[in-house]
């Protein structure tokens, strides 16, 4: 299947998707590809995290070759935790990611070469069917409360509030 075949599927599903995350009361918007974003995209609108900052969920589909993995697609959660992470901080961090994302169930804490702290989850969906319904919600439910339940802490010594070392005590209170 050639890249516009690939992205007018992609769009279609994630239209799918919009659809059914609306139903359930998330606001969101389907974004076609563009020059800047060469791939389709979907983003919700979360809760604003314990900082305030508004939290969009983004979908998107990982671009394959069919030949690479033709059974399958992967479908990308991605939320920015921290937009700017400082220098001074990211030690601290890089400690408590490792402990971080050996305890979760689905995705992982990073951060990319920009300084962005970011959670994300690739999920392997069959190529030959629509998204599950159901299934993909859940999915995404635990997405958000994983999220949920490490995304303050991890945020917290991301802006210096707190130690990786502090951080992880009272994740294990």
């Amino acid at each position: 299947m050639d890249a516009s075949a690939n992205h007018a599927r992609d769009l279609a599903e994630l239209g799918f998707l919009e659809h059914s995350l609306k139903e359930a009361g998330l606001p969101c918007r389907l974004i076609e590809p563009t020059e800047g974003v060469p791939i389709p995209a979907l983003l919700a609108a979360t809760d604003a995290g314990d900082d305030g900052r508004e939290r969009y969920l983004t979908f998107t589909f990982v671009p394959l070759a069919d030949e690479d993995i033709g059974d399958i697609r992967l479908l990308q959660l991605y939320t920015v935790v921290s937009p700017s992470v400082p220098a001074v901080h990211r030690a601290e961090l890089a400690e408590l990611l490792t402990a971080v994302n050996s305890r979760i169930p689905l995705g992982h804490f990073s951060l990319n070469e920009a300084g962005e702290l970011y959670f994300r989850y690739v999920w392997a969906v069959s190529a030959k069917h629509r998204l599950p319904d159901p299934e993909t919600l859940h999915v995404a439910d635990l997405f958000l409360m994983t999220l949920g339940m490490f995304g303050p802490k991890v945020s917290d010594v991301a802006d210096g509030r707190i130690g990786a070392a502090g951080a992880l005590a009272d994740l294990d209170a």
